[in-house]
């Protein structure tokens, strides 16, 4: 039952988004006076290489004992004995109205968003829709 899911396109633009912006804020940060400007620049490089590696490696992992989801910001676990549901939704804080990503519905009535996978959304089914499908049927199998 173990599988992963990856959605690498959205993961490229991410991760070229987070570069770009990188490559702005390096810049504004070698513009600092001499003294600070030294002791500035390493700290950017390494947030933007570390949020770029969490982009492109962000990802769903599907095991036995539920859904560890990885995204940019942090690792989420959802075990199956407290999952209800998993639906296609639309991630507001991150994303904005046109991208969707499955969240998990708890049995205590919590949402929990999974980050490791987004699409754009559409009108029809979309690769979301399918892989919060994919995942209720292997709840319903366990």
């Amino acid at each position: 039952m173990d599988a992963t899911i990856r959605n690498p396109w959205t993961n490229g633009l991410r991760c070229a988004g987070l570069l770009m912006l990188g490559a702005v804020v390096l810049s504004l940060v070698t513009e600092a006076p001499e003294p600070f400007g030294l002791f500035l620049c390493p700290v950017p490089a390494v947030a933007v290489t570390w949020l770029a590696w969490r982009a492109l490696s962000s990802r769903l992992r599907v095991s036995r004992d539920g859904i560890r989801s990885r995204g940019l910001g942090r690792t989420r676990f959802v075990a199956w004995d407290d999952l209800v549901v998993v639906e296609s939704g639309i991630d507001w804080w991150t994303n904005g109205a046109l991208w969707e990503c499955p969240v998990a519905i708890l049995f205590d009535g919590s949402v929990v968003t999974l980050t490791g996978v987004h699409g754009l959304r559409s009108e029809g089914e979309s690769r979301v829709d399918r892989i919060a499908k994919d995942l209720n049927r292997m709840c319903d199998e366990r």
